[in-house]
């Protein structure tokens, strides 16, 4: 699975690159720093699967969320967020993401999306 991770936090996207390194079957193909170096990346580099933050400069992630799967279907892309609540996770539905992981619960839900890989279906 060729990963591609959207977080402005430089020091959380290389724990979370590391992280993924470590995983079998995963191929890190990228990191972006916000929403537009994330719909970039996704056009070049065709991931089968972003990790995206919610909240990020110049482009948020439901933003560039809605231009990835409007130009890429294929793609999954899961946000991922330190902000707690219903209202996030309806953010996320109507951006057309495939999921919603809180930060705080990240470790359980990222091992069994990365293990069930695209038979995981995640409540969202």
């Amino acid at each position: 699975m060729k990963i591609l991770v959207v977080d402005d936090h430089a020091a959380f996207r290389r724990s979370l690159a590391e992280f993924l390194r470590s995983q079998a079957g995963i191929e890190l193909v990228g990191e972006a720093a916000n929403g537009k170096e994330a719909v970039e990346q996704t056009a070049e580099l065709h991931p089968d699967l972003v990790l995206m933050d919610v909240s990020m400069p110049t482009m948020g992630g439901y933003d560039a969320t809605r231009i990835i799967k409007n130009q890429h279907p294929a793609t999954r892309v899961i946000m991922l967020s330190s902000h707690v609540g219903e209202v996030y996770r309806t953010a996320a539905r109507e951006s057309e993401a495939d999921g919603y992981i809180e930060k705080t619960s990240m470790k359980t839900e990222l091992r069994q999306l990365l293990d069930d890989g695209a038979r995981y279906q995640m409540a969202i």
